[in-house]
C-alpha cells in the first residue's frame, strides 16, 4: 500500500487479520511507482540505465557501422524509454523533456552528429518523439476500446455516445473534473480529447493494423499543442 509523506507514518491498516504494509515506493512489473505518481524516481531509473549504454555506444561509435548501431539503440536502448510508457505518460514536464534529451544523446551517438538538431535526427532515424509515441500508443488504446478489443477493465474506463447521425459529435464522453491536476491528467480523460482530434478517415478504419499505421503516421504531439494539449509534461 502506498501512503503520501504527509500521512502518518504509524498508521495501522489490518484487514482480516493481515497487516497491510506501506512504502513510500514499490516495484511493480518493472515500474517504480511513488507515493505520489509522480513517476520521477521511475524516470531517474531508467534515464540513469539508459545513459549508462548511450555511454557504451558512445565509445563505440567509430567501430561499427551506422546501421548497426542504430539496430542496437532500437534493440537495446529504446525498449527502456517505451516500456510501460503510457502507464508514466502523466509525469512531470521536467521528467518528459529528461527522457527525450536521453534519446538525443543516444541518437546522436548513433549517427555521430553533434550539430543537428532534434528534429534532424529523429528524421535520420525514422523514429517519433517518446511523447509522440506514447500518444499513438494511447490512441491505438481508443480503438480497441471502440472496437471491443480492449479488456473490460480497459472499456470500463470509457464511457460512449451512441451516434444515431453521421454528425460532428464526439464518439467518448469527456468527462468533467472539478480538479485540473487530479482529472484532466488522466487516461479517461486525455483518451476520449486525443480520439475526437483524429481525422475522421483514420477513426474510421475497420481494421487494428491499418489503424496501427495510420496513427503511427500522424504527428499527435502537434496536433494536441494546436488544439490545446492537456498532457502534464506541456503544462508543468
Amino acid at each position: 500500500m502506498l501512503i503520501s509523506k504527509q500521512k502518518d507514518a504509524n498508521i495501522n491498516i489490518d484487514i482480516d487479520g493481515n497487516k497491510v504494509s506501506y512504502y513510500q515506493n514499490i516495484k511493480l512489473l518493472g515500474v517504480n511507482i511513488d507515493s505520489q505518481l509522480t513517476f520521477n524516481d521511475h524516470i531517474s531509473e531508467i534515464c540513469k540505465k539508459v545513459s549508462q549504454r548511450v555511454g557504451v555506444m558512445t565509445r563505440l561509435r567509430n567501430l561499427i557501422p551506422t546501421t548497426a548501431k542504430l539496430q542496437l539503440y532500437k534493440a537495446a536502448v529504446l525498449p527502456y524509454l517505451t516500456y510501460c510508457s503510457i502507464a508514466w505518460h502523466f509525469c512531470r514536464g521536467s521528467d518528459a523533456r529528461k527522457v527525450e534529451r536521453v534519446q538525443e544523446r543516444g541518437l546522436r551517438a548513433v549517427f555521430c552528429d553533434w550539430n543537428a538538431n532534434y528534429k534532424q535526427l529523429l528524421e535520420l532515424a525514422n523514429l517519433p518523439t517518446l511523447m509522440n509515441r506514447r500518444l499513438h500508443d494511447i490512441a491505438i488504446i481508443m480503438y480497441k476500446v471502440k472496437f471491443k478489443l480492449a479488456p473490460s477493465y480497459i472499456q470500463d474506463l470509457f464511457s460512449t455516445n451512441h451516434i444515431v447521425y453521421n454528425l460532428r459529435v464526439k464518439e467518448f464522453t469527456i468527462p468533467r473534473f472539478n480538479s485540473i491536476h487530479y482529472g484532466k491528467h488522466s487516461l479517461r480523460y486525455l483518451g476520449p480529447v486525443l480520439w475526437a482530434k483524429l481525422p475522421s478517415r483514420v477513426r474510421t478504419l475497420h481494421s487494428l493494423e491499418g489503424f496501427k499505421r495510420a496513427v503511427r503516421g500522424l504527428d499527435l504531439e502537434m496536433l494536441m499543442d494546436d488544439s490545446g494539449c492537456v498532457c502534464m509534461a506541456c503544462n508543468a
